[in-house]
């Protein structure tokens, strides 16, 4: 029976999701796959929280940690002493094999996702800052690992469980060339611009988005279209282009005098786009189409994010809500693109894309 050891970065919405799943999995992998998946650790921004033994952390006191971080409390609430997070890894390290859950935010996790690769473990991420860092840092070590038999997976990074990284690898390792990759791939912007397309406003939309849950507590995280330019970034250096998020137009829907008021007041002030956005939909309306939040990844030239009109005709086109719909126009795939499409969000698939990324992983850090 092979054993890994899991340490978890983050245990709120996608993190506490995995946890779960490992645990009501653990004892099916053991008897179908021979694996047996033992979660060592739990890190937040306070410490992390590690298993003395290879047996791992109690169900009980994970089940525990996951309903208090999803009651808002912080991992350093606990009554469980807390240790460095970069010495929890090195701990887990000596039971066995260590894979790293990576489903924080930001890139400060960096540095634990590089310490596990050091211990000869793996990273799983769901977290994008990591894989988005500027060429020349820490964040090259895991892209260095990303090729076949590398150690690192990082499906879940660009459409949450869709297999949309693992088609793109399949059609380059196969031969056939990319030639664009068209998409909508935030939750958050298909359920916006859907409501704008039944005829509400701008302002509207977002605070619609906002009440059922689509967004970042703070909008304009997910308004400022930075989500969406790190997934691009993440596709075109998965196509082997050499760029930075610098090198990405990206057009913001937070206006320059909003950036730093409040959030209720951005929530009562984003009305200023109402007017503009509106024209925009007219436009696009006239000439049957709808607006959407769009990526466009080349091989080559200008990468953009923004919003487009597209034909309502199209898949792209035709999405409703917070679906993800990408598009790989391929030398194979031209007249008829491939087409992966499905929901981009929600805390069950984002958690099971990393699940099946940490499945496929244990065989190679064996």
């Amino acid at each position: 029976m092979k054993r890994v050891q899991i340490a978890h970065v983050g245990a709120g919405t996608v993190g506490g999701a995995a946890i779960e799943q490992e645990l009501a999995l653990r004892e099916q992998w053991r008897e179908q796959l021979g694996v047996d998946v033992v979660i060592g650790a739990v890190i937040g921004g306070g410490g992390a929280i590690v298993a003395d033994t290879a047996d791992g952390l109690a169900p009980d006191l994970l089940t525990k940690l996951v309903a208090d971080r999803r009651a808002g409390h912080r991992l350093a609430d606990s009554e469980t002493p807390l240790t460095d997070p970069l010495g929890a890894i090195a701990k887990l390290a000596a039971f066995g094999p260590v894979i790293v859950m990576d489903a924080g935010a930001g890139d400060r996790t960096t540095a634990i996702d590089v310490a596990a690769l050091e211990a000869g473990g793996g990273v799983v991420l769901s977290n994008k800052a990591p894989m988005a860092m500027p060429a020349g840092s820490i964040g090259d070590r895991l892209w260095a690992e990303t090729g076949p038999g590398g150690r690192v997976r990082y499906e879940a990074t660009v459409g949450a469980g869709l297999p949309v990284l693992s088609t793109l690898r399949t059609l380059l390792g196969t031969g056939d060339d990319v030639l664009e990759i068209t998409g909508t791939v935030s939750g958050t912007f298909g359920a916006i611009f859907s409501d704008l397309a039944s005829g509400n406003l701008f302002s509207k939309a977002v605070r619609t988005a906002k009440a059922n849950g689509y967004t970042e507590p703070d909008p304009r995280d997910d308004l400022s279209g930075l989500d969406v330019a790190r997934k691009a970034l993440i596709l075109a250096r998965t196509l082997g282009r050499s760029l930075d998020l610098t090198d990405i137009a990206i057009e913001s829907l937070v206006p320059e005098s909003l950036a730093s008021v409040s959030i209720e007041e951005f929530l009562n002030q984003i009305s200023l786009l109402d007017d503009s956005i509106a024209e925009r939909a007219s436009a696009a309306a006239a000439n049957g189409e709808v607006l959407k939040y769009v990526l466009a990844v080349k091989p080559d030239g200008a990468i953009s994010v923004g919003v487009a009109p597209i034909s309502t005709s199209t898949v792209l086109g035709a999405l409703q809500g917070p679906e993800n719909i990408v598009s790989f126009r391929t030398d194979r795939y031209d007249k008829y693109p491939l087409v992966v499409s499905g929901p981009g969000a929600g805390a069950a698939v984002t958690a099971a894309g990393m699940t099946g990324d940490m499945l496929s992983l244990a065989d190679a850090v064996r």
